[in-house]
């Protein structure tokens, strides 16, 4: 064998077009570099060294025994921080400008390019002219890879080289100029899958928001970095929005359904395709909209989650999946059409008694729950779940106590959310929930989860529950069966649930009392306009520091506070005799419980006393309750004319206007459920389940979201003034 012949270097090729980059060592790009910068420069000190030669000015340094001496005792000092008088050495035997030049060529990049305008279009070009070369030689040679495959090498290697751009964002534009973007996007559907999954990765790292981060430098001018993180984020903006114009929402999926995973690089393509989705919300999250109405993306994501292995693609497909679910409605609308919550109640519904096996599993169950929570903001969603016999699953999980129990509850609070949850809490009422919630409402098993399941958190399982509690008490027909079930709850082992919300009340009442203190710390170092500018961000933060969750629970007790159990047992006795059919929509005048409430005059409620009497014991009264509420009450902002008009339009849909002072207060229930109330706690009426969830779901009626947002805001009003009049 003539081992010469193999480590000779190859003669460059005749032809132009073949010639490569002649590949240059660092020591020559250092030397090159050197000779057009001074050390002076370099190093911002003065260096003279006496050459000896003619006409130098410069003289020599003598040295004398004794400094011979001193640098042999200098070298190899075991301190680096220790040097002689005279500053000659340090502790590894150089000398400060002999460690400064050492110091620079460590520093010198060899692969370092001047990134400018100029080199950016050359860059560009030459991307440009290796993906025509390759296209000219697979047309030229279809048949005969090895004829095009040094194309598809050099093709390649274009691709990373582009990579670099990453390095200065504002350049973007510039490609949009060129119609590069255009060329890019041309490789997704490349003939070589690998140039394809070369091309995902560019734009993977072309639009990673991480790339507008500037690294500060404390000597920069900062408005010099400002202007530099301005161009770079606009550069961005009109990259991706170039991206979107030119198709490729509906490429990426064409590739995602082009990929087979078995493969090695084609797993990696899916992901990086993945982060790609992912990194066009993160610039702009208004693309979540733009990407569901113009790509298949989501029925994608839908099956690959139904894949029963589980992989990292699983798992960031759940992620992308939440991500798209989070902010917007159409989204969240479309998902459910097209079935998507069942598909997500089959997902979850493995782990209702057994936990996810690994790290990256648990994130994947929490992303699918999150995304149910998303689409439950959605009324229309709200129906589909309870079709789905999504509450019957939640019920489940909390009674399994596994980990999926710390989420169920979380559903459960979204589900039951608004008048449009009034079904659900119906639901909930008669599977027997309330047995399971007031379980964990009074802490059984907390201890338990708090030890096996490290990110459980307390404090956010209550304020799920009370949410839960709050609608069902907002929600649940006044003076019915399922509204007395809620109350009596309240009234076992000697009110002891009705103990554990007061103590609740008196927690989250301490944490606003620390909130106000820090506040009013605060306040004495700021003068009053300071104070006035952060007035509104200061209230949001009370109420994230408890007193939401505080004012919510005083509604609680004064809902409770208006119940009499007596008049609830005459109630379920009237109801016994009621006609059966569907659904009826009953106009209820608030003064109506007031009325019935007039024959007990000299008799105060049992709950009512009850609550005087726990509150005394912590010096407090229901002055302190009445005065919460109206603070919540003048809190809250509502659009009258527009909730108004809602109203209307919604009186004249069903037919029935009921008016009293003025004021009509809409309280849905059916005559069905009413008399079922009286039955024991748990049984239910198959045959009328399914019409039931239909007609309590307070129908499908055409008002807007911010109708209906005005009109729940004006019900939450009156609603409030209602409890404070009992109170």
């Amino acid at each position: 064998m003539d081992i010469d012949s193999i480590f000779k270097t190859p003669t460059a090729p005749a032809s132009k077009g073949g010639t490569k980059r002649k590949l240059v060592s660092p020591d020559e790009i250092y030397l090159k570099t050197a000779r057009h910068t001074s050390y002076e420069e370099l190093t911002g000190r003065k260096f003279e060294v006496g050459n000896g030669g003619e006409g130098s000015s410069s003289k020599r340094r003598t040295v004398s025994i004794e400094d011979e001496q001193d640098e042999e005792s200098s070298v190899g000092i075991a301190n680096p921080e220790e040097d002689d008088e005279d500053d000659r050495f340090f502790g590894d035997g150089l000398t400060n400008d002999q460690k400064d030049i050492l110091d620079y060529v460590d520093d010198l990049d060899p692969n370092e390019e001047r990134f400018d305008l100029h080199s950016v279009r050359k860059m560009i070009l030459k991307f440009e002219k290796a993906i025509n070369k390759n296209q000219d030689m697979r047309v030229k040679y279809p048949d005969e890879p090895t004829k095009f495959m040094e194309s598809e090498m050099d093709l390649d290697e274009e691709i990373k080289h582009l990579m670099a751009m990453t390095q200065a964002p504002r350049y973007y534009p510039v490609m949009i100029e060129l119609n590069t973007i255009s060329s890019i996007l041309s490789l997704l559907s490349h003939e070589n899958p690998d140039i394809s999954i070369d091309a995902i990765e560019l734009l993977k790292e072309l639009t990673d928001e991480e790339v507008l981060d500037l690294e500060e430098d404390e000597e920069d001018n900062t408005n010099e970095q400002d202007v530099i993180r301005s161009s770079n984020t606009e550069g961005m903006k009109v990259f991706v929005e170039a991206l979107v114009k030119e198709g490729l929402l509906e490429l990426l999926v064409q590739t995602l359904q082009r990929l087979d995973e078995s493969e090695v690089n084609d797993r990696q393509g899916i992901f990086n395709t993945l982060a790609v989705y992912e990194n066009l919300t993160s610039i702009d999250m208004q693309l979540a909209k733009t990407i569901v109405e113009k790509s298949e993306l989501l029925p994608w994501l839908m099956k690959r989650l139904k894949v029963k292995a589980f992989d990292s693609n699983k798992q960031y497909c759940s992620e992308i999946l939440a991500i798209l679910m989070q902010t917007i409605p159409e989204n969240r609308k479309r998902f459910g059409e097209m079935g998507g919550i069942d598909d997500l109640l089959q997902f979850l519904a493995a782990y209702r008694r057994k936990d996810p096996k690994d790290p990256d599993e648990i994130e994947m169950m929490e992303n699918l729950f999150n995304a149910l929570c998303s689409v439950l903001q959605e009324k229309a969603n709200k129906r589909l779940f309870l079709e789905g016999e999504g509450i019957e699953l939640m019920v489940i999980m909390i009674k399994e106590k596994k980990m999926a129990r710390i989420r169920a509850v979380k559903v459960l609070d979204y589900a039951m959310s608004t008048k449009a949850g009034t079904a659900n809490c119906l639901r909930f009422v008669e599977i027997k929930g309330l047995k399971t919630l007031f379980s964990v409402f009074s802490r059984k098993g907390v201890e338990k989860l708090k030890k096996q399941y490290k990110f459980f958190s307390e404090v956010e399982e209550e304020e799920h529950i009370i949410g839960i509690l709050g609608s069902l008490v907002r929600n649940l027909p006044l003076e019915s069966g399922h509204r007395l079930r809620v109350v009596r709850k309240f009234t076992e082992e000697d009110y002891a649930k009705l103990e554990r919300l007061l103590d609740l009340r008196e927690g989250y009442e301490a944490r606003v009392s620390l909130f106000d203190e820090r506040v009013a710390e605060e306040n004495k170092e700021l003068d009053e306009e300071e104070i006035e500018e952060r007035e509104a961000l200061r209230a949001l933060e009370r109420l994230d520091a408890g007193l939401y969750v505080m004012q919510l629970i005083d509604l609680i007790i004064a809902h409770l506070c208006a119940e009499n159990l007596d008049i609830g047992d005459q109630v379920d006795e009237d109801r016994d005799d009621d006609e059966e059919g569907g659904k009826k929509a009953s106009m209820t005048k608030p003064a109506a419980p007031a009325e019935k409430l007039a024959s007990f005059e000299d008799k105060e409620s049992e709950i009512k006393t009850k609550v005087r009497v726990l509150l005394n014991r912590r010096g407090q009264s229901l002055d302190d309750i009445k005065s919460n509420l109206q603070a919540y009450l003048d809190g809250l902002e509502v659009d009258t004319p527009l909730a108004e008009a809602a109203r209307t339009k919604l009186l004249s849909q069903i037919g029935t206007e009921v008016l009293h002072g003025g004021t009509v207060v809409i309280d849905v229930s059916t005559s069905r459920s009413a008399a079922s109330s009286a039955k024991e706690e748990g049984e239910i009426d198959t045959e009328d389940k399914k019409q039931d969830s239909v007609d309590n779901n307070g129908m499908d009626l055409d008002l807007s979201r911010e109708e209906e947002d005005a009109l729940e805001a004006l019900e939450a009003r009156e609603f409030t003034e209602y409890m404070l009049g009992l109170l």
